[in-house]
């Protein structure tokens, strides 16, 4: 694969955010959705969001399998990346992350192979009616946590720190020591324990975010999402195409910002559930992806990258 540079990053730093095989890259959040506000702003809470596509080793499809997320924070880069064939599991569910990967505008891909370019080509596969419950239920969770600040963060946070310790981590006001002659597998456990935690309980994401809610009385970032996604979702159930750039972007920046009260964020929410559950009646889509062509795609992007060849 061909070094990708990050801005502002080295290339050490770059690759040690991104997995081996990688078949796509692309912004995901503020950045896609045209939304991002620059760290030199005071009023940005923004992190650099990317979703990448990767390809796992041969053994991993003929043996028992292997790591499937891959998962990397620096600074205010946040990198998420998905295997192949759980990327297409998750493109099934239409997860609304993963199946906005497939509609970015050229400006917000960063990498793609000829097979990445593929599976943009047949995202029309995955468009179906189970839209409507998968956006809808992550707007609900955005609902309950413009309110609950960081509490599915923190649950995560002490879920991770609860199967440290009974590996043999100790803590020492929350930061993890390992003990002597710790596994490779355990030190990266670890790792992303301590990431993770730096990243919603230090600086900038918890300082920054912590006092807007304290400002405005609820999470502002949260409430432009729970709105964003609901419309996406409204829009995608009633043409089968996704708006990832957004063209209401100054609406849910006033939002962001903390320009709305939490009460008309809340009745507009209300009327967006609505127009949801009108939008998936009414919606032409199927009720569920074309399952079969969807295998049959997966498994021709995988014989294309190991050069496969089918044998009597």
């Amino acid at each position: 694969m061909t070094a990708i540079k990050l801005k502002n990053l080295s290339i050490e730093q770059s690759a040690e955010l991104l997995p081996d095989g990688l078949i796509m890259l692309g912004y995901r959040g503020s950045v896609a959705h045209n939304m991002y506000v620059p760290s030199n702003n005071p009023n940005s809470i923004d992190d650099k969001d990317i979703l990448g596509v990767y390809i796992g080793p041969e053994e991993h499809y003929l043996g028992f399998g292997r790591q499937d997320v891959f998962e990397r924070f620096i600074g205010e880069w946040d990198a998420v990346h998905y295997e192949l064939k759980k990327f297409v599991g998750l493109l099934r569910k239409n997860n609304p992350n993963v199946l906005s990967m497939l509609w970015l505008d050229e400006m917000h891909y960063i990498f793609q192979s000829d097979i990445g370019r593929e599976l943009i080509a047949n995202r029309h596969l995955f468009a179906s009616k189970m839209a409507y419950h998968s956006f809808s239920g992550y707007a609900h969770g955005q609902l309950k946590r413009m309110t609950h600040l960081n509490q599915e963060a923190l649950a995560d946070i002490n879920r991770r720190a609860a199967i440290l310790e009974a590996e043999g981590v100790s803590f020492e006001d929350g930061v993890p020591k390992l003990p002597a002659g710790a596994q490779t597998e355990l030190v990266e456990k670890t790792r992303q324990y301590e990431a993770l935690r730096s990243k919603y309980f230090s600086g900038y994401m918890g300082n920054k975010r912590k006092s807007f809610v304290e400002k405005f009385g609820y999470d502002t970032k949260n409430a432009a999402h729970l709105i964003r996604i609901l419309r996406m979702g409204i829009e995608f159930l009633t043409d089968g195409r996704m708006h990832v750039n957004r063209e209401d972007r100054h609406e849910l920046l006033a939002i962001k910002n903390g320009e709305w009260e939490l009460e008309r964020v809340q009745k507009e929410a209300e009327k967006l559930f609505d127009l949801a559950r009108e939008a998936n009646v009414r919606s032409s889509l199927p009720s569920e992806p074309d399952h079969i062509a969807i295998e049959a795609l997966c498994g021709r992007l995988l014989k294309s990258h190991f050069g496969w060849i089918k044998t009597n």
